[in-house]
């Protein structure tokens, strides 16, 4: 008996060798699906059909239970209450310092305890705001998620963060910006909106209906006690034309329980496209190269019981 290695890694007739062409396309497809992994678990929706984020199924949750690393001591308001809301907003407010005078936090081989160390000395990111509130929310056992207002392509460090937590009382998602205090409303009823509802009301230029409720706190935020106002950060700046639903927290922040061995769900988070694509490239180019790999993999599967039928019958 001969040994060809020819034979091995060289199919021997001419239709034979056609397979190696989706066979390696297959494996560089899976090389770029690998390696932007997390882009993949992003599923972008139109703003036409934002309003699946605000319902729940098991193929496309819309958050994510998890166990927090560590505790914070903070004052603990019933938040399903308007009262209680606005305390909580207020209570973090005095946790981390207005002033910047102590630098800005340092997240370099950043714990929940170094975390928790860095915000109370020094003046809070949007981030750690909305962490904070998320934390106060999941010890009253309620959902709660993150909002990403982001500039065109993703920019790192360029955005702001918000968060919106599901009143089992009202039934319905609302929103509010932890760093800056506010409840986000409607200017006529007073109620408290979600994000998909703000988003479709700038999509139609209607702004105005839109109220930023921020306690005591007007005066200082309007004059930039934290930065930029949240009515500046949501309508003046442009970032509500990228608006991401981030559904999982880092994991120094918090535990996920895991599945086929992916933490959490599979599904992270949604981008709304609300005019034109303004999102991360790869968000889109892994979701080619996964349609990519099906067809590819259907060609080399179809081609190659083809040819081995075609050898049984010879």
């Amino acid at each position: 008996m001969s040994f060809s290695a020819r034979g091995v890694f060289w199919p021997g007739t001419a239709a034979a060798r056609w397979l190696v062409i989706p066979c390696i396309i297959s494996i560089l497809l899976c090389v770029h699906l690998w390696q932007e992994r997390y882009f993949l678990r992003f599923i972008p929706l139109p703003l036409s059909w934002a309003h699946i984020v605000n319902e729940n199924s098991s193929i496309l949750p819309n958050n994510q239970p998890a166990q927090p690393n560590g505790k914070i001591d903070l004052p603990r308001h019933d938040i399903t209450t308007e009262d209680g809301l606005r305390k909580t907003l207020n209570s973090f407010q005095t946790f981390s310092p207005v002033s910047a005078i102590n630098g800005m936090p340092d997240y370099t081989e950043i714990t929940f305890a170094k975390w928790v160390s860095e915000i109370q000395a020094k003046a809070f990111f949007c981030t750690d705001a909305t962490q904070l509130f998320i934390l106060a929310a999941w010890v009253q056992g309620l959902k709660v998620r993150e909002w990403h207002l982001l500039s065109p392509g993703w920019p790192a460090g360029d955005g702001h963060s918000v968060a919106e937590f599901f009143n089992p009382v009202r039934g319905a998602w609302q929103l509010v910006d932890p760093q800056h205090a506010t409840i986000i409303k409607d200017r006529k009823t007073g109620q408290i909106l979600n994000m998909v509802e703000v988003l479709r009301r700038y999509k139609t230029g209607q702004q105005s209906e839109v109220a930023f409720d921020y306690g005591p706190y007007a005066t200082a935020m309007s004059n930039g006690a934290r930065g930029n106002s949240s009515e500046e950060l949501f309508f003046k700046l442009g970032l509500l034309s990228t608006p991401v639903l981030q559904l999982r927290q880092a994991t120094w922040f918090a535990e996920y329980a895991k599945t086929f061995l992916i933490s959490g769900n599979f599904v992270i988070g949604y981008p709304i496209v609300v005019d034109a694509w303004t999102h991360h490239g790869q968000v889109l180019w892994t979701k080619l190269s996964l349609l990519g790999l099906l067809i590819t993999g259907s060609i080399f599967l179809v081609a190659g019981l083809a040819l081995r039928r075609g050898r049984h019958d010879k």
